[in-house]
């Protein structure tokens, strides 16, 4: 999730030419060996059939570092040499990094604290809500309203 600053409001433009990008270099998903990512060079079909590491999804080989701004992509590096502390092997050259996964989450619905909209019992729940950001997330919230709606008729 990136919240930018004044003037840039088009966070929704921002995520679909990152999207755009990874369908232009890769048509669709790319993969990425860590090891070739921290080098500053693309995986190749040939290295990543040399990895220790078997791909379990369909993607084009290619640089992440392409699409993902630089910023990000330093957070996500980052991030995978502080897992290696806790979990040794993460940052192995031989990790795979798949992307780019673009979410929009636009919430144009009006709603109270329990998830209710202006129409009198109709709710606003799960996955597509714009109110959540995770499958956890859409579950809990029908879950809650589910016992809102138990609670009102005293069941």
């Amino acid at each position: 999730n990136k919240h930018f600053s004044i003037p840039f409001k088009d966070s929704n433009g921002y995520g679909e030419s990152i999207a755009r990008l990874s369908n232009m270099l890769g048509g669709g998903v790319i993969v990425q060996r860590f090891g070739d990512l921290v080098r500053g060079r693309r995986s190749t079909p040939s290295r990543i059939a040399e990895s220790f590491v078997t791909p379990t999804l369909a993607a084009t080989p290619g640089d992440l570092s392409l699409v993902i701004p630089k910023r990000i992509l330093d957070g996500i590096i980052e991030m995978i040499y502080a897992l290696d502390k806790i979990a040794p092997g993460t940052a192995n050259d031989d990790t795979l990094l798949y992307g780019v996964e673009v979410k929009f989450y636009n919430m144009e619905v009006e709603i109270d604290d329990n998830l209710e909209t202006i129409h009198k019992g109709l709710y606003v729940i799960g996955d597509c809500s714009g109110v959540t950001h995770s499958l956890s997330h859409a579950s809990a919230s029908g879950v809650y309203v589910a016992r809102k709606i138990l609670a009102k008729r005293g069941a």
